[in-house]
């Protein structure tokens, strides 16, 4: 009664205005003159409105009700209207309560006797079909791609909105699921905040494949926390030899006689190192090659006025913001081991993300490959590192430049 009655006292009369009355013969009467009706349906959880007009010639009784006469109960079945004058006009509302669609309803209104007067007020409910955002994979890497281990691979995904509608502005993508002992994976991949109806997306994910040999596999869900049905699956499956990348890479040195291999995990970052020539002359390392993974937008140059610089070794300049990496495969041509603590640092700049990358000990004549995961969000500037243990620097100092 307490939920009824809150709706009933909707039956304020809003607005009047004066119609034309016709006093000629006693008559009980009411015309609607807008609102809802059968032609347009409305909507589950909304309300319906109709605009009344006494356009008889007596007023309706105190007690008349606006009643459901047909069809199920969606709405309040009883309504109390005011007492109208000839010529007056009414505003009534009905909040739709029930869920029903596809449904169509009646309702009159009724003097205190049970006599129903006037037009008959109908309405239609149905439930508006909403089209929902589509996801779809146009292009995806091969189903097993063979790699070396500890090699890095850059995934690509094309995925378009084939729908007529905008994604959602929460559209994810997570990890949810890696072979055991298949590390260092993102989380999470950015996505843009909006795409709209045709639009494609590129996605781009850096994989450091792991140092051991099998079958790894990797998935990530595109989702929507606002849209349950929302989404795709991207799958990455690699096939890892017994054969180590940095090997492979080393194939020509015959007096490399083994290896390790390190992957970064940025630190909190070191006050800058001062290099100078009084480093320690029994730690040496040389500089055998270095690569750039790079996603499509991004590209690197080697500008001269960075080459052939003494005890320097030049990255390259990168163009273009974002995430990249680079592995640098350096020797021990030195006489004695590398310290357990040595480390490629920083030396000046930001270090883009990776101010230090420790490091076991190396011994003579023995190979390293370093992976450096580093991203730039700023504008042009440069950085370099020195491989460095405590207070003492060795080695070339690495430059990389943005532009």
């Amino acid at each position: 009664q307490a939920v009824l009655s809150a709706v009933l006292s909707r039956g304020t009369p809003l607005t009047q205005r004066r119609a034309a009355p016709n006093r000629d013969v006693a008559m009980l009467s009411s015309k609607q003159i807008g609102g809802s009706d059968l032609t347009e349906a409305v909507k589950p959880g909304s309300a319906v409105r109709w605009v009344l007009a006494n356009d008889g010639t007596v007023a309706w009784p105190t007690g008349t009700t606006l009643r459901l006469v047909s069809g199920p109960m969606v709405a309040a079945p009883i309504l109390e209207v005011p007492s109208a004058s000839p010529g007056l006009t009414v505003e009534m509302e009905l909040e739709l309560v029930s869920d029903k669609d596809d449904v169509e309803v009646a309702y009159a209104l009724v003097t205190p006797g049970g006599q129903p007067f006037g037009d008959l007020l109908q309405f239609r409910v149905e439930k508006t079909e909403v089209e929902s955002p589509i996801c779809v994979i146009l292009k995806a890497p091969e189903t097993c791609v063979e790699g070396l281990q500890g090699e890095v691979k850059m995934m690509r995904w094309t995925l378009a909105n084939i729908s007529k509608v905008s994604w959602p502005k929460d559209a994810c993508c997570q990890l949810f699921y890696n072979t055991p002992g298949f590390a260092n994976l993102p989380c999470s991949i950015e996505m843009p905040e909006e795409v709209p109806a045709g639009m494609t997306v590129e996605v781009e994910v850096p994989v450091l494949l792991p140092e051991k040999e099998g079958q790894f596999k990797a998935m990530w869900a595109v989702t929507s926390p606002s849209l349950s049905d929302f989404g795709e699956v991207l799958i990455t499956e690699f096939k890892v030899s017994d054969f180590p990348f940095m090997e492979w890479m080393l194939a020509e040195e015959a007096e490399v006689a083994s290896f390790s291999m390190v992957s970064s995990a940025p630190s909190e970052a070191p006050e800058l190192l001062h290099v100078s020539s009084t480093a320690a002359a029994t730690f040496s390392a040389e500089h055998l090659m270095h690569e750039h993974v790079l996603p499509t937008h991004m590209e690197v140059t080697y500008p001269e006025d960075l080459e052939g610089k003494d005890g320097y070794v030049s990255l390259g300049s990168v163009h273009g913001c974002g995430a990249w990496v680079v592995q640098i495969i350096l020797k021990n041509d030195g006489p004695v081991p590398w310290p357990q603590d040595s480390a490629l640092t920083c030396c000046f700049g930001s270090g883009f993300g990776c101010p230090r990358l420790p490091m076991d000990s190396v011994q003579p004549g023995e190979g390293v490959c370093l992976t450096m995961e580093l991203e730039v969000k700023d504008g042009p500037s440069m950085s370099g590192w020195v491989l460095s243990s405590g207070d003492t620097v060795f080695g070339p100092v690495f430059l990389a430049q943005v532009s």
